[in-house]
């Protein structure tokens, strides 16, 4: 009988997986993500960090004066953004079935330090609520959607400056360290949870961005 059951259960999630609906787990995707093989969509997004408009895998801590004057001029000293692309295709191109408008609704980005920066200091992770609306595609298309998204914001920009002034971190030259920027998109599609990971590296010191 337990035998039987478990015939069944695999017949059951390889008709579920024809007909796009999934049995769970990790899925295709970005790696971490899940959810979307749920609803028939495979989910990934590339994060490309941004400053005045320009794309720069260095976060300024540091604010420099460009010009002595009278009057100085500062270097530019903001937040720094990053632009999301996130993209979906769907998990069978020749099914009929039609997969739900997949709708996000907050995002996380965790900092890691990198191994040769293990003795930098902690970033604390940032939370921002925003919807994202995601339309499925068709047949072999593939739809993608930018949005821009915070990535080391003037609190932790002001906090990172601080700790490792006080003596109590390491760093390299100019107060640079390593450290790995990870995104996680939650949000739901059919009743179901969704969740897209992303992730980049990037550089966090003291740079010169003087016009």
């Amino acid at each position: 009988m337990k035998k039987r059951y478990q015939l069944l259960f695999t017949i059951y999630c390889l008709l579920s997986a024809f007909l796009l609906l999934g049995c769970g787990g990790a899925g295709p995707g970005s790696p971490g993500s899940y959810g979307c093989e749920d609803v028939g969509l495979i989910c990934e997004v590339t994060i490309t960090p941004t400053y005045q408009d320009k794309n720069t895998y260095s976060v300024d801590v540091f604010q420099q004066i460009c010009s002595a004057g009278p009057p100085p001029v500062y270097e530019y000293f903001a937040d720094h953004s990053a632009t999301a692309t996130l993209s979906l295709r769907l998990l069978n191109p020749n099914t009929t079935y039609q997969p739900g408008t997949l709708y996000i609704e907050k995002y996380t980005v965790e900092f890691r330090r990198s191994t040769d920066s293990i003795g930098a200091p902690p970033i604390q992770s940032d939370t921002r609520y925003k919807t994202i609306v995601l339309t499925p595609p068709s047949g072999t298309t593939i739809n993608t959607f930018d949005t821009t998204v915070i990535f080391v914001d003037l609190i932790r920009k002001n906090k990172y400056r601080t700790d490792v002034l006080s003596g109590q971190y390491s760093s390299g030259p100019a107060y640079i360290n390593n450290y790995t920027a990870s995104y996680t998109f939650e949000g739901q599609s059919l009743g179901k949870a969704i969740k897209i990971f992303g992730q980049t590296n990037f550089q966090i010191g003291s740079f010169n961005y003087c016009d």
